[in-house]
C-alpha cells in the first residue's frame, strides 16, 4: 500500500513537472528562434548602434576578450584531440597486447567517451571489468583493471601538461582549475575555468 502510494505520488509529481515544463520549454525555444532571426536580419544595424554608444575602452577590451576566446577555444579543442588520440593509441596497443577482440574499434569508442567527464574511461572499463569478474572471466577482468589503471595514471599525468602548455598555464594550476571547474560548474567548468584563468 505504501509502495503504491509513493509511486502514485511520484507519478503525479512527474506529470505536473512535465505539464509545467514543456510549455516553458516550447516558449523559450520559440523566443530563442525568433530573436535569433531578428538579430541576424538586423545584425549590421545592431552592431553599428552598439558600437556607437560603447566607450572606446570597453570596445577595445571586448575585442581582446573575443579574440582571446575564439583563439583559446581552438587551443582547448586541439589539446583534447591530442589527449583523445593518446588514449586511443594506449588502449589499442594494450587491447591488442592482451588479445582482446576488435581492439581498435573498442579503443576508438572508449577514447571518444573518455573526453566526457561523466563517463570517461572508467564509465566503460570499470563495469566491463566487474561484469567479467561476475561471469567468471577472471583473467579478462584483471587485464581490464590493469589497462584502466595504466590509462588513468597516464591521462592524469599528461592532461594538465598538454592543456596547461597550450593555454600557457603551469600544469598544477591547470589541474586545480579543471578539478574546481568540474566540481562547481560541471562539464563546462572543466574547460571554462582554465580558459578564464589563462585570460586573467
Amino acid at each position: 500500500k505504501n509502495l503504491v502510494s509513493s509511486l502514485s505520488g511520484a507519478a503525479v509529481n512527474l506529470v505536473t513537472i512535465l505539464a509545467t515544463g514543456i510549455p516553458n520549454l516550447v516558449f523559450s525555444l520559440l523566443a530563442m528562434i525568433f530573436s535569433t532571426i531578428f538579430v541576424v536580419a538586423d545584425y549590421d544595424r545592431i552592431a553599428a548602434f552598439a558600437g556607437e554608444y560603447t566607450p572606446a575602452g570597453v570596445k577595445k577590451l571586448l575585442g581582446k576578450i573575443w579574440f582571446y576566446l575564439t583563439n583559446t577555444l581552438f587551443v582547448v579543442i586541439r589539446s583534447y584531440v591530442i589527449i583523445m588520440f593518446l588514449t586511443f593509441t594506449e588502449l589499442s596497443l594494450l587491447f591488442s597486447f592482451f588479445g582482446i577482440e576488435n581492439a581498435v574499434l573498442k579503443a576508438a569508442l572508449i577514447a571518444v567517451l573518455d573526453i566526457m567527464p561523466i563517463l570517461g574511461t572508467g564509465g566503460i572499463m570499470i563495469p566491463w571489468a566487474v561484469i567479467s569478474f561476475v561471469l567468471g572471466y577472471t583473467k579478462l577482468g584483471l587485464e581490464l583493471t590493469l589497462i584502466y589503471v595504466i590509462v588513468t595514471v597516464i591521462r592524469n599525468y599528461v592532461e594538465p601538461k598538454i592543456v596547461g602548455t597550450q593555454l600557457g598555464l603551469h600544469p598544477i594550476i591547470t589541474l586545480v582549475a579543471m578539478f574546481v571547474g568540474l566540481r562547481l560548474f560541471g562539464f563546462w567548468g572543466l574547460f571554462g575555468l582554465p580558459v578564464g584563468i589563462s585570460f586573467l
